[in-house]
């Protein structure tokens, strides 16, 4: 029994310095400590014709675009399984890749119809561990283009870990520029919103989910988030998808409970709409969440 002891608490103690690593190059991330960062210099297009799906009557059609977007470390695979399930249940379909390359080139891949009725368009850092300032001008980039290019006019956005921070950044900085498609709905997954702040608390589940979603403490990130919030766009609707993996620490592995509950204090007073969707357990990792058959369920019915 004693040995058994000794060995959680080793085990707690490797869990708390991997954190600590994380919490290092997310800082490093959420504060842009990089000065070598890509500006985009050139935009080329290459579609190929093809027909439109055809979508199932229970959804709601619209020309409004959906943009999905990886967080820190990820790629297309961080998308793809929440896009191949609206696809599936006839909600959306896929219609552009957008590629942000090292060399600045933005690459728009794939197929557009002027008719088209809820497109998916997935975004793609080949640089994902760039700073947030230069996520955020790249998303601006993109979505700058998809209004001037492809007639996009609405469009809501699904973010995943770093991609769902760069979402509603990039909504703060240029919430009122119009250049850009309006912005409709939002859904968030394991956002970062006040840093790893409380990723290794050790209250209870229920204590955390109780307590006011002001944070206890603002990162400098998170103060600089609060100075924009008179540019965050009127009427958007948001939910925010956040878990607890139930090791005793109160996040996903990576992200702490209290954090991802932080964007609700952030834009109090400015959303139509906010809900939260609450995951436990295995599929409630960081990296399980945009893999989860009841979140992506739940997607799809908040956005169409």
């Amino acid at each position: 029994m004693k040995g058994k002891i000794i060995l959680m608490k080793r085990w707690r103690t490797v869990i708390q310095l991997l954190l600590i690593v994380f919490v290092i190059g997310a800082a490093v991330i959420l504060v842009g400590a990089r000065n070598h960062d890509t500006k985009i210099t050139k935009v080329t297009s290459q579609l190929t014709p093809r027909s439109a799906r055809i979508l199932k009557n229970q959804y709601d059609q619209s020309k409004t675009a959906t943009v999905f977007l990886h967080g820190y470390n990820g790629g297309a695979y961080s998308t793809n399984y929440l896009i191949r399930k609206a696809e599936k249940a006839g909600a959306a379909q896929k219609a552009l890749v957008v590629h942000v390359y090292k060399n600045g080139v933005m690459a728009f891949k794939g197929y557009w119809q002027k008719s088209i009725k809820n497109p998916m368009v997935q975004v793609v850092f080949q640089d994902n561990h760039a700073s947030q300032k230069a996520q955020i001008y790249w998303l601006h980039q993109v979505l700058v283009q998809l209004k001037a290019k492809y007639g996009v006019k609405a469009y809501n956005a699904v973010g995943h870990s770093l991609g769902a921070n760069d979402i509603v950044n990039q909504a703060l900085k240029y919430g009122h520029d119009k250049r850009l498609p309006t912005l409709n709905k939002i859904v968030t997954i394991g956002g970062p919103f006040d840093g790893l702040t409380g990723f290794l608390s050790t209250q209870t589940e229920a204590t955390v989910r109780r307590l006011d979603v002001k944070p206890s403490r603002f990162t400098k990130h998170f103060s600089e988030m609060l100075k924009y919030r008179h540019n965050f766009p009127d009427n958007v609707k948001l939910l925010n998808v956040y878990g607890d993996t139930n090791t005793g620490y109160n996040n996903d592995g990576f992200v702490g409970v209290a954090s991802a509950r932080s964007i609700r204090y952030l834009l109090r007073g400015k959303l139509a709409q906010y809900q939260e969707a609450f995951y436990s357990g295995e599929q409630a990792a960081h990296c399980a969440l945009n893999q989860n058959p009841s979140v992506a369920h739940k997607m799809i019915a908040f956005l169409w």
